[in-house]
């Protein structure tokens, strides 16, 4: 009888936990447009140049990328592979700050305009403290908590003035705030529905899949469990006006003329 008890609970649990969740009511006031890693068409993405362009233009809200070096440090950038849009070589996470401290980003998109690739430290004392941040966790593998760790740490100091959320691919990243910094808000990246029933299990605040997989069935998912969907790349007037008619609270953008539209 015990057993059956037990077993019985537990199954009603699982089924709670899976099926019958709910995000949290009280979610940060976003902007409806956030500047993707800055105004890339103008400075290279990832910079203070670039960040500094979107608060000129008028963006309340700034998408931001980061990773950790080997020293712990963490910067600014898309891409761990130096080549890739640097004049540097190797790879960040085999690197320490003053290794990196003099390279230049953007060679190849702005070669005549590349710039320092900064600190996460450097972009909170840059940036005014209305300027709402979406922080894009990278990583090295799925169980590299390294990034995430010190924004913990920087949001328990209060070093960090801005609002913000965190958002990352990695669910593992998502399910590690859920558990240990429920005063961080936190999105799950999707770019497919191949990922997306994994929110059933680790219940992120904010669901942000790639634009070209909204549909009404996600957004009507989505409602069922009051999560609210932040997507990315939405460049087009029109597409941004569809996704702020059904419900979804901001979009990231390449567009630096969108908000002026």
């Amino acid at each position: 009888m015990i057993f059956y008890f037990v077993t019985g609970v537990v199954v009603l649990f699982i089924a709670a936990h899976l099926f019958y969740w709910e995000a949290r009511d009280r979610i940060p006031n976003l902007p409806k447009y956030f500047a993707h890693r800055g105004i890339k068409s103008s400075f290279p993405e990832n910079t203070l140049a670039s960040y500094e362009e979107a608060i000129k233009l008028g963006f309340e809200g700034i998408e931001i990328d980061v990773c950790s070096l080997k020293d712990g440090t963490v910067v600014c950038s898309h891409n761990y592979d130096l080549e890739k849009e640097t004049n540097g070589r190797g790879w960040l996470y085999d690197l320490d700050y003053s290794q990196i401290k003099e390279i230049k980003t953007g060679v190849k998109s702005h070669p005549k305009n590349s710039q320092k690739i900064p600190r996460l430290i450097d972009v909170l004392e840059f940036l005014p403290k209305h300027v709402f941040l979406n922080i894009e966790i990278k990583y090295k593998n799925m169980f590299d908590f390294s990034t995430a760790r010190t924004i913990a740490e920087l949001e328990r100091k209060k070093i960090i003035d801005q609002p913000f959320l965190v958002s990352t691919f990695n669910p593992f990243i998502v399910a590690y705030f859920k558990a240990f910094y429920k005063e961080i808000f936190v999105g799950y990246l999707v770019e497919n529905h191949k990922w997306i029933w994994l929110m059933n299990i680790i219940h992120p605040d904010f669901l942000h899949p790639d634009g070209l997989i909204i549909n009404h069935g996600l957004i009507n998912k989505c409602e069922k469990h009051n999560l609210k969907i932040n997507t990315w790349t939405i460049n087009s007037l029109e597409a941004a006006d569809w996704c702020h008619k059904n419900n979804i609270l901001s979009v990231i953008t390449d567009n630096p003329h969108i908000i002026k539209k």
